[in-house]
């Protein structure tokens, strides 16, 4: 998962990583997503840990040790395999957002999955890429830990197994030693969270992210939004019921209730927009509602035509750094939205 446009409060107080994230948890301090132990940095990029993730693999590895089929070993590198998957593809988030002109420098690990904070350029193709950059880590590792469990001595019918019941691909499989269930478990999970994440159209899946995108190029960032909106809506309480009515599916319905509580948050946000007349217009559709003068040649037209797209494009990125300044300060602008700022502060002063 992604969350473009989306930057956790990291506020930093005293003391270590861990004492400071109890702190802020026992005394409300901060926002949920600054709950969280910082782990490294790597290619400026922070990778943090959330509390909730901790105590879930706690859980799971104590529930693990009392039950008659899942043993302890199995649950350990069925988290470490996750941990390392969802890692890999929050970073392909980033490394996209970065090719595409945008920033990225955090990542928040927490028991749904990870949140790569992530600023693309504000246009269809840049959200594009900086979404599928995750799934396509995901499309390269299958090959690559396809080929290790080969390796490791497993057999290769095991890579057919349904990816949702790795258990019993692990029994059927006869897969006893540790470095064959680790990457096992890699290969598994890695198929697992491509196919989830991807065809479920439902935010903060990278599904709907994908369709909005694709939907915007043609019918605009509005319409684009609603139509994404409303069918994850849809999609997460058919998940939830079905989640209810079938044994063992907890972490799903989880899932699904976090996906409804998002695609609620978001319709409220579309219609704030839409009563604020602050939506982004693509670049589509910018084009289409500039106003061309009669009697001009095809190619001064086509060069209208870009001008006014790029002007509208440029007044909402700083729609959208003013929306930020008032939700989170001056303090929380990157870089590169200081100088957007700068450039059209000074561009406004010369008339």
């Amino acid at each position: 998962m992604g969350f473009q446009d989306r930057r956790y409060n990291e506020n930093v107080g005293r003391g270590g990583g861990f004492s400071r994230a109890l702190r802020r948890l026992a005394v409300g301090e901060d926002s949920f997503f600054s709950w969280a132990v910082p782990l490294f940095t790597a290619f400026r990029i922070r990778v943090r840990v959330h509390l909730l993730f901790i105590l879930f693999a706690a859980v799971q590895l104590i529930q693990s040790m009392r039950s008659d089929w899942i043993s302890f070993g199995y649950q350990a590198y069925a988290i470490a395999a996750l941990f390392i998957v969802v890692l890999l593809h929050e970073f392909g988030h980033c490394f996209a957002c970065r090719w595409a002109g945008g920033e990225a420098d955090r990542i928040l690990m927490w028991p749904l999955g990870g949140l790569a904070s992530t600023s693309p350029p504000n246009h269809w193709k840049a959200h594009l890429i900086t979404t599928a950059g995750g799934p396509a880590v995901n499309v390269l590792l299958l090959p690559v830990f396809g080929a290790m469990v080969v390796g490791v001595g497993v057999d290769w019918h095991a890579l057919l197994s349904n990816p949702f019941d790795p258990y019993r691909a692990i029994v059927v499989a006869g897969i006893t030693t540790h470095t064959e269930r680790l990457v096992f478990w890699l290969y598994q999970m890695n198929l697992m969270l491509l196919m989830f994440n991807v065809l479920l159209p439902m935010y903060p899946l990278d599904g709907a992210r994908l369709l909005q995108e694709v939907l915007w190029k043609y019918v605009g960032y509005e319409r684009s939004m609603s139509i994404s909106v409303n069918l994850g809506l849809v999609v997460a309480v058919i998940v939830g019921l079905y989640a209810l009515t079938t044994p063992g599916n907890s972490i799903l319905l989880g899932v699904a209730i976090f996906a409804g509580f998002m695609c609620v948050n978001e319709r409220r946000n579309l219609q704030f927009m839409r009563d604020a007349g602050e939506f982004a217009p693509s670049y589509a559709t910018a084009a289409r509602a500039a106003a061309v003068p009669p009697r001009r040649d095809a190619r001064a037209e086509k060069r209208a035509v870009r001008e006014a797209a790029r002007e509208a494009a440029e007044q909402a990125e700083i729609d959208r750094i003013l929306e930020k300044i008032a939700r989170e300060g001056m303090g929380r602008l990157t870089s590169r939205e200081r100088r957007t700022l700068e450039q059209a502060t000074e561009r406004k002063r010369r008339g």
